[in-house]
Parts: C-alpha cells; structure tokens; sequence
C-alpha cells in the first residue's frame, strides 16, 4: 500500500518546527493560520496540516497529511492602527516582529494509494501547519512517466518539476493570457513534449508566428529535424506545399461567401451559382475536369456566357439564341484542349441541354442575369479572380496524407489571408480531420486516417466566437469537435487572449486549462463560467502572475498547479519587437534609400549629357511615358526592401527585368520610348528596374550611342 501518509521525509526536508498554528477559520478546502514571523513562506509555496481521515476503501481512520498552497498572506499590527497620528506614531519604538502574520491556505487534498482526495474534516483549530517538503510535492503531483509532459516547474518551488498528464487531452485544452503572457509559448512547449509522445498535431495559424519551428526542429534531437512542416495558405507565404480545396466540392453559397459577394448583388450572385452548376456538366461533356471544375474554369464559364449574351443580342436575344452561342462557344474552346471535334463536343453538350434539366435552369439564370446588360458576369469575374490569385481553390483537395502524418506537427499558415478565406479554411480543415477519424473509428469508406490527432487552434476568438456576435464557419465544426471528438481521437487545444470573444459553449467543453496572466474582467468572467476548478481567490490573483507562469486546472493536471514554463527549444516568431533594433533599422533604410537616389541622379545627369532635371521627369524622359514622384519614391523603397534584377538589350532598346518584395512580384519588359504604365502597380515595377539597370550601369552613354540618337527616350 502506497500513500503520502506513509512517505518517510528524507533528512533535513523534514521540518524540525512547524512554520504556523491552525488559529482562524478551517475549513474542508481552506484555513487560516498565523504564521512564524522568523519563517514566512512565500506566496503560491506549500503547506501541510496532518488530519485524521477515513479514505475511500479504508475502515478505519488513518492520519494523513493534507496538502495546501498559500493563496494570501498579510500583516496584522498589534498595538497600532492606521488611525494613530504620526506624530505619535514617530515617536514609538515598534520592536521588529511585534505584527502578527496571517496566511490563508487553500486544500488541494491529500494522497491515498496514488490517487488524490479532499478531505471530509476541516483541520482542527491548534494544528500545527509545516512547510511542504519537495518529496511530498512530487509524489503529490506525480504523473505516471509515460503519460507526462514536462512543462516547466511549481512556481514556488524551482526544484519540483510540474507535469501535464497526456490522456487530460481528451477533454480537450485553452490556453488563455493577456498579449504577451505567454500563451504563444506555453503552445510551443505543449507541441515539443507531444511530438516527442509520436502525437499527430495540426496547428491552424493566422499570423505565420509558428513557421520558424521548422527551422529550429532539429534542436529536438536529430529524429525530429524533419517532424515539423508548413502548408501555406497562400502561394507566396512561407511553406513546403500550399493548401487545396476543390471547388467542386464547395457549394455555390459557400463559393460566394469566401469571395466575399454582396448578399445584395442578385445578378452576380446569379451568374456564379449558374456557371458552378454548368461546370459540372461541362467538365462530363467535354472530359476535361481539370480546365472546368477549378476556379479558372468557372471564370471561363462567365466569359463565355458574356460573349455568348452579347452575339445573342443579332438574334432577338433569346433563350434558345443564347444557349445554342454559349454551347458552341464551350465547344470551341474545349476542342482546342482536348483534340476532340469541336461539332460532337457541341452535340453533346445540346443532348445534356435536353436531357439535364438542371442544365437549363442554368443557363436560363445566365441568360436572366445578362441579356440586356453583361456587367454582372464582369463582376463574377473580379470577384472570383480575386480568389483565384490566393491559389487554394482549384480542382482537387490537397491529400490529407500532406496535413496528418504520425509524429508530424503540420503548421498549417493561414497569415496573409483575409478573415473569410482563414474561416474557410480553417472549417475544411477541421471537418476533414474530424470526418477522417469519424470514418475509421466506425470502419467508414472514404478518407480516414489511423491515429488521434490533436488541432491547435491560434487565435481562437477569430473562428469559434458567441453566435449573438459573428457567424463564422469553423465555429460549428469546433463545437462538434469539442463535445464529439473524443469519441473520434481528436482533441482540441484553443489558445486566446480574449476567452470572453469566444463561443461560452466551445469554451465550456475545454475542461483543461493552462490559465496565463488574465487582468481583463470580462475574461476572468469567462474563465469562472467555464471552469468550476478555477476558484475566486485563483482568479483574483490572475493579474499578478509574471510573464511565463500559469495556473493549470483540468484533467491535465493531477490537481490544480501553479507552474513556471520552463525555456522552449522550438523558435516562434510571435515575440515583441525591439523598438530600438527596428527603429535603428529604419534609419540605415532611409540612409541606403538617400544614397540610391543620389547615385541614380548623378549617373542619369550623365546619360542626359550633364543636364540638371527632376528625377521623376528625367525617369519619365527615358521611358517615353510620365512617371509620377510617389512612384519613384515607391520604386527606391523596393530597391531597399526587396529583389530587382535588370538587364537591357540594345539592339531592340528593351529594358528587361524581375521583381520581388513589398507586394510588387512581377516579370518586366519595357520599351525605352514606348512604355505604358497599366496600373500602379506595374508603374512601379517597369520604375524598379529601370533604376536598377542606372545603378548597375547597364544604361550607359555607349549604349545610348549605340541606338539612334535620342530615339530610344524620345
């Protein structure tokens, strides 16, 4: 038989006196005692009290030694008031130790046969109070090894080591602070320690701040360097492979949503549900999934429907003259791609036209949308084009073998992306991990996948808020994975500095809680509601905690702890800045953008034979179009904080090029004379490269010798 009422304590951890006397109010889970002025233990440190109980299994009562931390501790004067004046109070000579000191002490229970107990009686008034030795704390808070995770220490005692229990998962987790509490690395920690447990875990990350754990996974041992990858959301983000979602698969409402149209805009609207219905038909017909099920594919669709309307219009824009132009116009355009006859393509398209009635209420809603007027499909088009350019949504699903793999944390980096496309995303995700472990926990077809995965959700507050508040997709699919997923082997960990943003009915189910510094009411409120293990005087002193130290409550902890994170070995990228560093920073900037633009003038002064102009007219001069000043400041700060290369081909006087960096990636061709600015955007880049090349001294006087004089600006 096993139990702290029998642990022997070792030499010198055994108190020779008591620290304290039971002398106020005791009760089940709490008591007052004075304490020894010459030994005061610290604040959050530990206690014990020995009370005869009757365990649970046991007929008789045995004495046990009943653990307790300090939540309070203050000074009493004795003789003295705050209302006795000072010039009496200088006066008085108040011998040291002459205050009495008052601790409170909250219960945590006590140990029999390896199992934790609250006790029954209060402490008898008198009793001795003795100050915890580390022995008992750690056999107290003792998990069993191979379901522990080393997450740091006791806050009060650096030498005891504070573990989570693994299986307290399955209730799923939050982890709540105020910004820059924390929360960021106790996830981190939490990821460590369940990777080296072989866990599958997904991490859903809104501002890429988890990426640099890739770079930094070997410092786990060199079994890890290849344990952690990146999905990105989007083509130009940090990541090994970019998310997919098929189209296909999306519901017209759901499409729409994501590209963020109007409710109110009834024809666009109109246009895109009715060509994502005709892609189906039209991707069967012609055998060409691949060009008509994706996003371009719809956007194709849209277009020929507007040309189609538009040839229509000779034919007293009818129906039939509108269905029979947009199938012969398919047709050409999938006959260029497949090899097929363009006649039989079209032939099979008028036979699903007969056949599919859903075909026709189609194209009835295109023709209703544009027959007197086309804007409509050139909205869709903006709109669905926009969506296009992210690069997640195509014509299959990236594979769910690239987001679960045992052992493997998938940081999935959703940074770039506006909110409603994260929401989507962060809803396809959740549900295909949820339905894949659905579907082999029941021996379902269909994508499965063997082993329990756990989803780290950053920023939860974004996807799962109050319904009275937001309405977001991925907060249904969390609900259902917070009070279903345990059956399934999929548990959530939802990390917020905001726990009163999130949905009080998500927030109820995450039964574990690693609780940083919190000093907004309203969270503490939260976190109250959520959880009947966080008492009011844990609440109270929320505020008070450093940086680093948390209180944990839940089924992850053997009882509730108050621990210090111990040092990460993984890097995140969510730390404070140095204002100092970057504002340094900036100023060798504009100190490196001053010597560009002194360099450009002086070099084009000589192309120009020696002549003083403005450098936005003289930039302009070379290019044969006019180049506003904000364009060129915009064009030297890409020089600074991106990528140009430049090259110049002086036969045909064409000024090549290429760009990355501040938004501007891009190819460049430029006619010297004939240049055309499209956009801004294109402006910028033709401008970037240009001075560039100057810089590079690429333009030169020979070259412009070269060329006929003064033609190739002129």
């Amino acid at each position: 038989m096993t139990g702290l009422e029998e642990t022997p304590l070792k030499g010198k951890e055994r108190p020779i006196e008591p620290i304290g006397m039971v002398t106020g109010d005791s009760r089940p889970d709490y008591f007052v005692f004075t304490v020894d002025p010459n030994n005061i233990p610290p604040l959050y440190d530990y206690v014990y009290v020995e009370v005869s109980e009757t365990p649970p299994g046991s007929d008789t009562s045995v004495l046990v030694k009943v653990l307790a931390q300090i939540r309070s501790i203050r000074r009493l004067a004795v003789g003295v008031t705050p209302e006795h004046p000072w010039t009496v109070l200088r006066n008085l000579s108040i011998p040291r130790g002459s205050d009495t000191v008052v601790a409170v002490a909250r219960i945590l229970g006590y140990k029999w046969r390896n199992r934790i107990y609250l006790p029954r009686r209060a402490p008898p008034v008198g009793s001795w109070v003795y100050l915890a030795p580390d022995s008992l704390l750690e056999d107290f808070f003792s998990v069993e090894e191979r379901r522990r995770l080393h997450v740091g220490t006791l806050i009060s005692r650096p030498t005891v080591p504070a573990y989570l229990d693994v299986e307290g998962l399955k209730r799923h987790v939050a982890i709540i602070a105020a910004t820059g509490a924390g929360k960021t690395w106790a996830s981190v920690i939490l990821i460590e320690e369940l990777l080296k447990k072989g866990a599958t875990v997904v991490v859903l990350d809104p501002h890429g701040e988890y990426t640099a754990m890739k770079r930094s996974a070997a410092r786990l041992g060199p079994a890890f360097a290849d344990r952690v990858r990146i999905v990105k959301g989007r083509r130009d983000q940090e990541g090994d492979i970019q998310y997919k979602v098929s189209v296909a698969q999306m519901t017209a409402e759901e499409l729409m949503s994501v590209a963020r149209v109007p409710p109110k805009a009834s024809k666009i609207r109109s246009v895109i549900s009715a060509a994502k219905k005709l892609s189906h038909y039209i991707a069967e017909a012609t055998g060409d999934k691949k060009r008509w099920l994706g996003l371009k594919g719809i956007i194709r669709i849209v277009q020929t429907a507007a040309d189609a309307a538009i040839l229509a219009r000779g034919q007293g824009r009818s129906l039939e003259a509108f269905a029979r132009r947009f199938n012969q116009l398919i047709a050409q355009q999938a006959a260029k791609h497949t090899g097929r006859d363009a006649r039989e393509i079209d032939a099979e398209l008028q036979m699903v036209d007969a056949s599919k009635e859903e075909y026709g209420r189609a194209l009835r809603r295109l023709w209703l949308a544009l027959n007197r007027d086309v804007e409509p499909a050139f909205g869709a088009m903006r709109y669905l084009e926009e969506l296009r350019r992210i690069g997640v949504y195509g014509v299959k699903s990236l594979p769910l073998s690239y987001l679960l793999e045992p052992g493997t944390v998938t940081v999935v980096n959703l940074a770039g992306l506006r909110e409603e496309v994260q929401d989507h995303l962060a809803y396809n995700i959740l549900l295909r991990i949820f339905n894949a472990r659905m579907r082999y926990v029941r021996g379902l077809e269909g994508e499965s996948y063997p082993y329990p995965v756990v989803v780290v959700v950053e920023e939860a507050h974004r996807f799962m808020p109050p319904r009275n508040k937001a309405q977001t997709r991925s907060r249904d699919v969390a609900a259902t994975i917070a009070s279903e997923g345990r059956k399934f082997g999929v548990f959530l960990v939802a990390i917020s500095q905001r726990p009163s943003k999130i949905d009080p009915d998500v927030l109820s189910q995450l039964q574990g809680q690693i609780i940083l510094r919190v000093v907004n009411p309203r969270d503490q409120e939260a976190i109250r509601d959520s959880s009947e293990q966080v008492s009011q005087d844990l609440l109270e002193n929320l505020p008070g905690l450093n940086t680093g130290e948390a209180v944990v409550v839940g089924p992850i902890a053997p009882s509730p702890l108050m621990i210090r994170l111990r040092d990460r070995v993984l890097d995140y990228s969510g730390g404070d800045i140095s204002l100092v560093e970057a504002w340094a920073g900036s100023l060798e900037d504009l100190k490196l953008l001053e010597e560009y633009r002194r360099s450009v003038e002086e070099k084009i002064a000589k192309l120009l034979g020696e002549r003083s102009v403005d450098l936005a007219d003289a930039l302009g001069e070379i290019l044969g179009v006019s180049v506003p000043g904000d364009v060129v400041e915009e064009a030297l700060r890409l020089l600074v904080h991106g990528e140009v290369w430049a090259s110049f081909n002086e036969l045909t006087s064409t000024l090549y090029g290429e760009v990355h960096g501040l938004g501007y990636d891009g190819d460049v061709r430029v006619p010297l004379g004939a240049a055309s600015c499209s956009d801004r955007g294109s402006c910028v880049r033709m401008v970037a490269v240009l001075l560039r090349a100057i810089l590079d001294d690429i333009l030169s006087v020979g070259a412009r010798e070269a060329s006929e004089p003064d033609s190739w600006w002129s």
